[in-house]
């Protein structure tokens, strides 16, 4: 994605926004790639394998930022690091299943399948999965952390569980969800404490220095170790389903996770250390990629409800605060990081903090960039993009900067709008549609005597327009003039109500898709009004895209308290469907506008009428795969969101 903003209405702005904060997830990103332009060199010394863990992470991290930005900079580069690993027949020839580190990468060939269905990357991702076969396990059938590392490491169980999760749901495995969980759950049984924290490894008699006379887990809390685990349990939920045995242990382990990394926060500086539990112990010190994964756990829990924003909120601000001071202007104007740590297990509280503090390491960079991207790009800070909206209950229309107010125009009854390629805006008045240039002034103007909540620019250059209680689908020219008209009343009837249909679509083959509001139905007609295709939509349609591949996507209204989204394919059969069920604190309240953006997912408003005061969230950004991306919450100045255009371009 590439974030296009644009100068529409400079000279109109009514309320300056206040200067962004800065952005460190994204400069600290920059900076990465700039040092390192080519993602295959992200590999440590001499390592000559680099389909491993560390480019792995940092593809990780990189897919995160760019889900929270839609800026391409961060797929591209997920992109050029999966093509030079996968060849055109789906082969990956690096991959070698010795080590669990090295199936972390398959995560980054997923997302490249979900975006694109080739199946190279398909055939990748199942090369990957068979590493799992036979890969050696302990007595209690958990994986080794590799083939030469006979022991239980919490970054193996991350790097292999995070894939093996996303696979199951993907490629339709889901017989693979049960393995992520036993594999989650031998991890806390073996490394868990009761304080919900995790020793870094667990090994058998004799496959350990620290276990030389019996089994045992390694004797402290290292703070990255820790932090493999607290992205594990912060992502996993996304795949797993809701009715998997098991989740609601895992999700009770989250919650205890979060409460000891509360209380073990070094409270001077916000910081955890490289010895988690101990942060006043003598020598102890603060360390940078731990911090990181923990600020991501913890405000991804916010984020999903797992856990108390006014309890945990303060903890996430605190770290944010500190972990931004590791990252330090080098002479090269980017950023190296400080205070970091990758060593394996050690043997004793010394070992831990004896070690060097690293600068600039894989994990760190990976963990800052995940850490304060999430807490950046959530919405207390911005929105991400710029947006323009209709304020149905308001009677405006809105450009919203950051999540802020910046101009707004009378529109009452405001209900649908589009951004035209000259930077012009139009949209509905309640009886009649306005087009405004750049400057403000009008270029285009229709007025009706029944309610208008449709209207479209047309490639001839005309104006489309859904009269309500006439039942009219209008073609009017530049100037004003109706050169076409087709109505679309019931048989015998002489006028439909104000909910006879909301947004209506001219399409390219000459017809109409109209979203009947009332008669809870999407139709679409021909260029005679003759009705050619339908689908019927219990809860009242009220906007209605029809997608490249011919499928139909719906909003659908509260009328049967199951406000949605739904797509059909041309057979009329339901393909796909958003619903509360699929999102954290079921934030749906009435589903009315929509973009769609390929390659990126659906920017849903979310009208806040009918029920009072705004609570749920103004504006969604939902992927394919039903991920939020980012929320507008209730903002000021801003009443009901009926509908939605924003400048983001998808690939």
């Amino acid at each position: 994605m590439r974030r296009i903003v644009t100068t529409l209405f400079v000279a109109l702005v009514l309320t300056t926004a206040v200067a962004a904060p800065r952005i460190y997830s994204e400069e600290v990103a920059s900076s990465f790639i700039t040092t390192h332009p080519d993602p295959d060199v992200i590999r440590w010394g001499t390592q000559q394998n680099h389909f491993t863990w560390q480019a792995g992470y940092m593809m990780f991290a990189m897919e995160k930022l760019w889900r929270l930005t839609a800026d391409s900079t961060y797929l591209n580069y997920v992109r050029r690091y999966v093509d030079q690993n996968v060849d055109a027949e789906g082969n990956v020839p690096n991959f070698t299943p010795r080590a669990l580190d090295n199936f972390i990468p398959g995560y980054a060939c997923l997302l490249m399948y979900e975006l694109t269905g080739q199946q190279r990357y398909a055939k990748a991702a199942e090369t990957i999965r068979q590493g799992f076969d036979d890969y050696p396990r302990n007595r209690h059938s958990i994986f080794y952390h590799s083939r030469s590392i006979p022991q239980l490491w919490v970054d193996g169980v991350f790097m292999g569980q995070i894939f093996l999760a996303r696979y199951a749901k993907t490629m339709g495995h889901p017989e693979d969800f049960a393995e992520v969980v036993k594999q989650i759950q031998g991890l806390i049984a073996l490394c868990g404490r009761d304080d919900g924290l995790l020793f870094h490894g667990w090994a058998e008699q004799g496959k350990a220095g620290w276990a030389k006379d019996q089994e045992s887990h390694s004797p402290e809390v290292w703070s990255e170790g820790l932090g493999w685990g607290a992205v594990l349990l912060a992502d996993v939920f996304d795949y797993l389903p809701a009715d998997q045995p098991g989740r609601e242990q895992l999700l009770d382990y989250l919650r205890r996770m979060c409460q000891g990394l509360k209380d073990s926060q070094d409270r001077q500086t916000g910081l955890w250390c490289q010895v988690v539990d101990k942060p006043t112990a003598p020598g102890n010190w603060n360390e940078t990629s731990g911090t990181g994964m923990f600020i991501y756990l913890l405000q991804s829990a916010i984020n999903k409800g797992y856990i108390d924003a006014d309890s945990f909120q303060p903890v996430v601000d605190r770290a944010y605060q500190g972990i931004v001071s590791k990252a330090v202007r080098n002479s090269d104007g980017g950023y190296n990081l400080v205070d970091c740590s990758s060593i394996g297990i050690k043997g004793s509280y010394e070992a831990y903090i004896s070690q060097p503090r690293e600068i600039s390491t894989y994990a760190a960079f990976g963990s800052f960039i995940i850490g304060t991207g999430i807490v950046e790009h959530h919405f207390r800070f911005r929105f991400p993009d710029t947006v323009f909206v209709t304020d149905y209950t308001g009677g405006k229309v809105l450009r919203l900067d950051g999540g802020a107010v910046a101009w707004q125009h009378d529109a009452p009854l405001s209900n649908d709008l589009q951004l035209l390629p000259d930077g012009h805006l139009l949209f509905t008045t309640g009886k009649g549609a306005l087009e405004l240039d750049q400057k403000g002034d009008t270029a285009f103007c229709y007025q009706s005597d029944c309610h208008v909540f449709a209207c479209q620019r047309l490639p001839n250059g005309n104006t489309f327009i859904g009269e309500c209680e006439k039942g009219r689908l209008l073609q009017v020219s530049p100037k004003g003039r109706i050169v076409r008209s087709v109505n679309i009343l019931p048989k015998g009837a002489k006028a439909g109500d104000m909910a006879f249909m909301r947004n209506a679509r001219w399409l390219p083959n000459g017809h109409y898709l109209v979203a009947h509001y009332r008669g809870e139905k999407v139709v679409e007609y021909d260029a005679k009004g003759r009705a050619v295709w339908s689908v019927s939509t219990p809860g009242r349609a009220h906007s209605v895209i029809r997608l490249a591949n011919g499928n139909t996507l719906v909003s659908i209204a509260d009328a049967n308290k199951n406000p949605r989204i739904e797509e059909y394919s041309p057979e009329g059969q339901l393909v796909w469907q958003l619903t509360n069920d699929d999102l954290p604190d079921r934030p749906l309240r009435f589903m009315s506008g929509m973009q769609y953006i390929e390659g990126l997912g659906l920017l849903l408003s979310n009208w806040q009428g009918h029920r009072g005061e705004a609570s749920q969230p103004h504006l969604l950004l939902v992927d394919r795969n039903k991920h939020v991306l980012c929320v507008l919450p209730p903002t000021s100045g801003v009443q009901t969101i009926s509908n939605v255009v924003t400048t983001v371009k998808g690939e």
